[in-house]
């Protein structure tokens, strides 16, 4: 099957290359955020000096996955991320259903990010402008959205050359950081050991944080139609991505455990884990670092919310090329080649879900949690269904022989064990994701099932009485 190019009149349109999808990996993580936020927090709360080697190992695992998912997406013929990757393995009523998980996950992520942001613009105008009174949250998060969602409307190409210069500016400033921590040797010199924690107390709050701080890679494949030969420039960007991820945070996590020394370490963070990162800056760097540290984790955070936007509203695209959901969201924008209708109603949805919080009142750490918590296991699940799918994908009689062992069986096998652990590991935690609730932790994934149900349940009655949009369900 050779994969036909979107890159049509009315179709999704744009000419990223290798370097611009690695940046727009960098901006959906943002380095910035990981570093001063979910490093310190991993540390102090969850595996303390064996955060380096999760990240490796993390690394490892999802660099096995990638290989998986590289060669099916070479075979697809459209562009649709989770959603076509599990219907071409497992059938449609199961790509249905993980496509409007994903699609959820990532509208999700999206709500949940822009209260971050906001508190990062908050603790910049207290901790650097030194302002005593500063505007609630969710006017903030207002403010961020309204940008994002505006430049989320025309082509890609606009919003690689934003998130890139963002993320270049994150990358140097985190070099330079650690290039004078390890310099220095730290506090307590500049060796220990870090296995000696790896699985202990905290491992499995480690391994789902980790998991989140290395989420968007996956994403690449919805940006295949909009990309500059999309069968050497994704897979080289995925591979390339997620490779600086893992040694860029298990080198900062290290840094950062150094800094302070491994037996300091895990009380420094306790209290307030970006403060921390913010005194070992001022520490090994200067106070001018640590100011324009806390300027570029409120870039950092706006250029994953934009990340986000644009990968949410390429699945809306896609629900509506395919029929699953209303064919208008399916239609790009012939001047820009974006798909201007998904993009606002994405953007929408997400400002009505965290709107509705901040009318409540409920708090920005609260909303935060409860949104990023819900999205990141659904990813994990839906990595762990893509590496089963693909083994399906490469065992079809027509297919047989065509995607070599290693691809289409062994490494998608591995990753599904690996990352099937870290799942194991999120469920029995998974109240750890909302601060030890166990009612949200309930209501989180009955919302969960009830979507997954809905995905299964549309597409039996598709089949049944809608059979050409059945046929259409992931577009292959």
């Amino acid at each position: 099957m050779t994969p036909t190019n979107d890159k049509t009149k009315g179709g999704l349109r744009g000419e990223l290359g290798v370097i611009a999808l690695v940046f727009m990996v960098l901006a959906f993580n943002g380095p910035a955020s990981t570093i001063f936020q979910y490093i310190p927090t991993i540390v102090s709360q969850g595996n303390g000096v064996g955060v380096p080697s999760m990240y490796l190992m993390v690394g490892m695992t999802v660099l096995v996955f990638s290989v998986g998912l590289n060669a099916m997406a070479r075979r697809m013929t459209q562009p649709g991320g989770f959603y076509t990757f599990i219907a071409a393995g497992l059938g449609r009523p199961l790509g249905l259903a993980s496509g409007l998980i994903a699609l959820v996950s990532y509208i999700l992520l999206g709500a949940g990010q822009w209260p971050l942001f906001a508190m990062g613009v908050q603790h910049l105008l207290e901790g650097t402008f030194h302002l005593s009174t500063t505007p609630s949250w969710w006017m903030i998060g207002l403010i961020g959205w309204t940008l994002a969602s505006t430049m989320s409307l025309f082509n890609i190409d606009l919003s690689t050359k934003i998130l890139g210069t963002l993320a270049t500016a994150e990358l140097l400033l985190a070099l330079v950081w650690n290039v004078k921590v390890y310099w220095n040797g730290g506090s307590e010199g500049r060796v220990f050991d870090v296995f000696s924690s790896s699985f202990g107390s905290g491992a499995a709050l480690a391994f789902v944080f980790g998991i989140l701080s290395m989420t968007g890679f996956e994403s690449l494949q919805v940006f295949r139609a909009e990309s500059r030969d999309p069968e050497r420039t994704v897979p080289r960007a995925t591979y390339v991505s997620v490779g600086m991820i893992a040694v860029l945070y298990a080198a900062s996590s290290y840094a950062y455990i150094m800094s302070f020394g491994p037996s300091k370490v895990v009380a420094a963070g306790m209290q307030d884990p970006t403060g921390a990162m913010l005194v070992s800056f001022v520490r090994y760097v200067g106070a001018p670092a640590a100011d324009l540290a806390n300027c570029l984790l409120v870039t950092s955070l706006f250029a994953a919310a934009l990340a986000i936007h644009n990968i949410a509203a390429r699945y809306m695209f896609t629900f509506g090329r395919d029929q699953v959901l209303p064919g208008v969201l399916g239609k790009a924008n012939v001047k820009h080649g974006s798909p201007l209708i998904a993009a606002a109603v994405t953007a929408a949805t997400i400002v009505l879900i965290f709107g509705i919080c901040g009318f409540l009142g409920l708090s920005a750490v609260n909303t935060f949690t409860f949104f990023q918590g819900m999205a990141g296991y659904c990813l994990i699940a839906l990595w762990v269904g893509t590496s089963i799918s693909v083994v399906f994908f490469s065992h079809r009689p027509e297919r047989l022989g065509k995607i070599g062992l290693w691809q289409g069986t062994i490494a998608p096998i591995l990753s599904a064990i690996g990352l099937g652990a870290i799942l194991y590991f999120t469920t029995i935690n998974f109240r750890e994701l909302f601060d030890g609730s166990q009612k949200l932790a309930n209501i989180a994934l009955a919302t969960l099932g009830c979507v997954f149900i809905t995905g299964i349940l549309l597409a039996l009655w598709y089949r049944r009485y809608r059979s050409s949009i059945y046929m259409r369900i992931g577009g292959d």
